[in-house]
């Protein structure tokens, strides 16, 4: 079937697509919401912006497919295709992908916030950035991914394959679940929680908006360009941080020790809670809080 064909019929309220061949087909940017892609052969198709949220394409072929920032919020790709298909920065949350083969796939900053990975194959893929928050991670392969600076608070990776998984700078809290006997701090992982411990480390342009370090000891952290804000570091001990040009938009920094921190360049510093913060030789563009 020809791009053409399949949107006019789309347009005239068709929806049901399945066994479908569209073969490197130009889809790029096209509103399929909704659409019913079951079986269908996508193999290296052009679908960049696309918009397939709540679609199904279960036990489609994508392999190769361009999927590039496409929207496909609660869609059903459960045993479908995927490898080697670039999903960097799509949205993937509260997707289906039970069982999908996303061997060698582009997953950088990709959102899969709640989705459903349950035994799926990412083996050497590449998930650096990804928002994997409250997935199902259960009897995954991740061999040999790359899931460097991803998110996983409240993932569930129990039972999946670790075995040469890149986890540095990953971020997890106390309800992300590993495999049994997983070290993640060993492998570079981060915890981050309230009373964590993360003095010195290199977290420069991270993406932390709304976590909760309260009374963590984060001495000495280099949060160059990270964006905190919202983020609760009340009591936090942050002696000699680094926080140039990092984002405090509603930052709770009630009580933290700022002594002798960076803060100079820092965006929104006026908008975070410093009261009875200490910022005793605290280091600040022109001694003044910039907003």
């Amino acid at each position: 079937m020809k791009p053409h064909e399949l949107l006019s019929r789309y347009d005239s309220g068709e929806r049901d697509f399945c066994q479908v061949d569209l073969k490197s087909a130009n889809l790029i940017g096209a509103n399929l919401t909704g659409i019913e892609l079951s079986w269908a052969n996508l193999n290296q198709a052009l679908l960049s912006r696309a918009i397939l949220n709540r679609s199904t394409l279960s036990r489609a072929n994508l392999s190769g497919a361009d999927l590039r920032g496409a929207d496909l919020r609660g869609a059903d790709l459960s045993g479908s295709d995927l490898i080697g298909t670039d999903l960097s920065a799509a949205n993937l949350s509260l997707a289906e992908l039970i069982g999908a083969d996303l061997s060698t796939a582009n997953l950088t900053k990709t959102i899969l916030i709640g989705s459903d990975l349950m035994g799926s194959d990412l083996s050497a893929a590449n998930l650096h950035g990804a928002d994997l928050r409250g997935s199902d991670l259960q009897g995954a392969n991740l061999s040999n991914a790359n899931l460097s600076e991803s998110h996983l608070y409240e993932a569930d990776l129990s039972e999946a394959n670790l075995m040469g998984t890149i986890l540095i700078k990953v971020f997890y809290n106390e309800a992300t679940k590993f495999p049994q006997g997983f070290d993640p701090d060993e492998a570079g992982a981060y915890l981050i929680s309230p009373h964590a411990s993360l003095p010195g480390i290199d977290l420069s342009q991270s993406h932390l908006p709304g976590v909760n370090l309260y009374e963590a000891n984060l001495s000495g952290i280099n949060l160059s360009q990270a964006d905190l804000s919202w983020a609760n570091l009340s009591g936090a001990d942050l002696r000699g941080a680094n926080l140039s040009e990092a984002n405090l938009s509603g930052t709770n920094l009630q009580g933290a020790n700022l002594s002798g921190a960076n803060l100079t360049g820092v965006k929104h510093l006026s908008q975070a809670n410093l009261s009875g913060a200490n910022l005793n030789t605290a280091i600040m563009l022109d001694g003044v809080i910039q907003n």
